[in-house]
């Protein structure tokens, strides 16, 4: 009996040996680690750049005074000829370990995507580290001062667009921000036409103490079909787009124009439908747009009727919808991503089009039609409005 507890006891001094020993490793790798928190990828003179950036922790966390220090961002710049060895030329000079599994934004540059994404892909999912669940960008900027770019009040980037775009997409939707394994799904499913939105660096809208003080902000998108890049526009040609993304939560529409408006409206609760008819051996596409939208501002004394507004807003609507139609009849580019519903709804049929490049046609599309539920906010609904003429 005595003999067992003294083995009783040794065994369970090694135990409480072996976790001091190992909360005292765990602390010194949290301590000494370089976290990781973006990457970037540029392609010339026929080399891929890449670019890390990494966060300290103190820049993170407050200190017990409950001040922040000045954020500090680090920049790592590497070049290989292919992405993995320009990658891991990374860790020659990392002083620390990488730990790769807090990066939650990537960024390519216009060159990057020229060149193709399957070795960048091959690199970034082969790691167990890595988490595929990484914001994605483009931009035609600078990557490593897309990187470099702080945020309020002496922020870090975590508190930026880059880092956290879904925040800012929820008040005004403009262009989707997309995760790499949403991406990666829509980049290599037959007949999908996908985008990644574009970063850029917008040096003139704020300044503090006097001082421009740049800030990110979203331009414009890269189109992608097929494992191709199609090319780039801005987003004063992309505005029929945030109709046609089922992510759209709140989007506003100057009415009857932009160039004269008379009333703004804030839709949400937003649902698309568009479905293909075959007649005479050709499919036509069919588009039925469904929202809610509040009037919450009026930039006029004339009034007008609710039936009137609600046109004016289908108008509205239906005009940016066509437009970005033209667009991609123009650049040949499938942005309503017609080829994609024949895909998924009429497969066998999809299969048998030799040229899916064919769908794209000046009668393709059918009919647009908009539903609109429109309310009033503030004092404007106790209002008695009228026709106008």
């Amino acid at each position: 009996m005595k003999q067992k507890s003294i083995m009783l006891f040794c065994a369970l001094l090694v135990l409480c040996l072996s976790l001091v020993t190992a909360c005292d490793h765990d602390i010194g790798e949290i301590e000494n680690q370089n976290f990781a928190t973006a990457v970037g990828v540029d392609y010339r003179d026929g080399e891929f750049y890449v670019y890390i950036q990494m966060l300290g922790l103190s820049s993170v966390a407050k200190n017990e005074g409950g001040e922040k220090p000045p954020a500090e961002v680090y920049i790592s710049e590497t070049s290989g000829k292919t992405f993995i060895d320009a990658f891991f030329k990374a860790y020659f000079t990392a002083q620390e370990r990488f730990l790769w599994a807090h990066v939650t934004a990537i960024v390519l540059s216009e060159a990057a995507l020229e060149k193709g994404l399957e070795n960048v892909f091959d690199g970034l999912t082969r790691y167990y580290e890595f988490r595929p669940t990484p914001w994605i960008f483009g931009t035609k900027s600078s990557v490593p001062d897309i990187l470099s770019t702080p945020g309020f009040f002496n922020q870090n980037s975590l508190n930026t667009i880059l880092h956290s775009p879904e925040s800012t997409f929820e008040q005004s939707s403009t262009i989707r921000p997309i995760k790499l394994n949403q991406f990666a799904r829509e980049f290599f499913e037959p007949g999908r036409t996908t985008y990644i939105p574009s970063l850029t660096i917008n040096d003139t809208q704020w300044k503090t103490n006097k001082k421009s003080e740049p800030k990110l902000a979203l331009n414009g998108a890269f189109f992608l079909k097929n494992r191709t890049y199609k090319g780039y526009f801005p987003y004063e040609k992309l505005k029929g787009l945030r109709w046609l993304t089922p992510e759209t939560v709140r989007a506003s529409l100057l009415s009857p124009n932009e160039k004269d408006p008379e009333f703004l409206t804030v839709l949400e609760d937003q649902m698309v439908k568009i479905n293909p008819e075959k007649r005479d051996g050709q499919f036509r596409f069919t588009i039925l747009y469904f929202a809610n939208g509040i009037v919450s501002n009026r930039m006029k004394n004339n009034t007008i009727q609710v039936d009137a507004m609600k046109d004016f807003v289908k108008k509205g609507i239906v005009a940016e919808i066509r437009q970005l139609y033209q667009l991609g009849l123009e650049q040949e580019i499938d942005f309503l991503n017609l080829e994609h519903q024949l895909y998924r709804k009429y497969h066998s049929e999809w299969k048998k089009q030799k040229n899916h490049d064919a769908l794209l046609r000046e009668d393709s599309l059918k009919s647009i039609e908009a539903h609109i539920t429109l309310e009033h906010s503030g004092s404007f609904k106790n209002r008695k409005i009228t026709v106008k003429e």
